[in-house]
């Protein structure tokens, strides 16, 4: 079948990334085809009318309104806006990187899955006045977690600390809850209790203590990194490399079966994010680097059983460089691990639209 990233290639993006000229009434796209990601047909082709930078027709017959500016689309694809579902715009410095990549690769929209608060709100502000280039941020702010692991982190350890970070991070503007790996059970079940009743999300990584059939039940949104599934399995460090074959077999089998089955009836998503590991295999010493590309290939195996055991799958990459190239290049290892290319551009597009 065609690769994913020529035919991503050839995207054109059918609003402008910044706000219209007020001379320029409209645009039309003439025989352009249409790549729709939930179609049973997916490709037809449309011609497509923007006004005031919203589609109001897509339609082959769509008249051509007086004035509009007219671009021939014949030969090239248009498809909705990429997500890029698990990115840091702000965890490290310089703050901001080149969110205009992002939509310079067609990715408009991404969720920030952990950043300094005080960098990535003006951020969000300054994209959704204009006055910078970028994606659409969907923002969880400063990380919550059992210990301060990275400068972005915020330690909560009892439910009560846990509670009052929940009210304030969402008080500083953040859309969702992100959790890592070393948050307590205590402060799990507050932070599942308190978004809960906030009418908001929580996600990331199942903490070490507790399984994901657990994390699932207790209502969290998406679980990130396909290692982390190793982690929760044995979560002494020092013997994750060495366990990586015994609990391959072990999610691969029907243990495996009842961890997904639980993320399928709960509409659990879960965001694999490859591409991210994969860019620290080459990144890590000769030795650990060989120990990294085999376990890599057994975490393959398993997101191969995720998803054909339908749980929902989501595209995020987990980089901190080449943000856009990295998302075309994740919906391919999707790709590789069972998807076809129509539900890998669906994990990127409508089914981030549906999360």
């Amino acid at each position: 079948c065609m690769r994913l990233t020529p035919l991503l290639a050839l995207l054109v993006l059918v609003l402008p990334s910044t706000r219209p000229a007020a001379a320029q009434p409209g645009l039309v796209i003439e025989q352009v085809t249409l790549v729709d990601p939930t179609a049973t047909a997916p490709l037809r082709t449309v011609t497509i009318v923007v006004r005031d930078g919203r589609i109001e027709a897509l339609d082959a017959g769509a008249a051509r309104p007086p004035a509009f500016r007219v671009i021939d689309g014949r030969g090239k694809f248009v498809l909705p806006g990429l997500w890029d579902m698990h990115a840091h715009l702000a965890a490290i410095t310089p703050t901001g990187r080149i969110p205009e990549d992002y939509v310079g690769h067609g990715v408009l929209a991404v969720r920030d899955m952990g950043s300094y608060p005080d960098s990535i709100f003006p951020l969000r502000e300054r994209i959704r006045r204009g006055d910078r280039v970028g994606p659409e941020l969907v923002v969880a702010g400063p990380t919550l977690n059992g210990e301060a692991s990275a400068g972005f982190h915020r330690k909560v350890v009892t439910a009560a600390e846990a509670r009052a970070a929940v009210r304030e991070v969402r008080a500083q503007g953040a859309d969702f809850i992100k959790i890592h790996r070393a948050t307590t059970r205590e402060a799990f079940f507050a932070i599942a209790d308190e978004t809960r009743r906030l009418g908001i999300a929580f996600a990331g990584h199942v903490p070490l203590v507790l399984s994901w059939r657990e994390a699932s039940d207790a209502g969290m949104f998406s679980i990130e990194h396909i290692q982390t599934m190793y982690e929760n399995e044995e979560p002494n460090p020092a013997r994750v490399a060495a366990s990586f074959p015994q609990v391959t077999a072990r999610l691969e089998g029907a243990y495996g079966d009842s961890i997904f089955a639980v993320l399928r009836r709960n509409r659990t998503w879960f965001d694999p994010n490859l591409i991210g590991y994969e860019r620290t295999i080459d990144d890590a010493a000769p030795a650990v680097a060989s120990l990294r590309r085999s376990a890599y290939q057994r975490m393959k195996v398993v997101a191969a059983h995720a998803v054909r055991s339908g749980v929902g799958i989501l595209a995020g990459t987990d980089v901190r460089e080449r943000h856009g190239d990295a998302l075309l290049t994740e919906l391919e290892r999707l790709v590789e691990v069972g998807l076809t290319p129509q539900q890998a551009l669906a994990a990127a597009t409508t089914a981030a639209a549906d999360a």
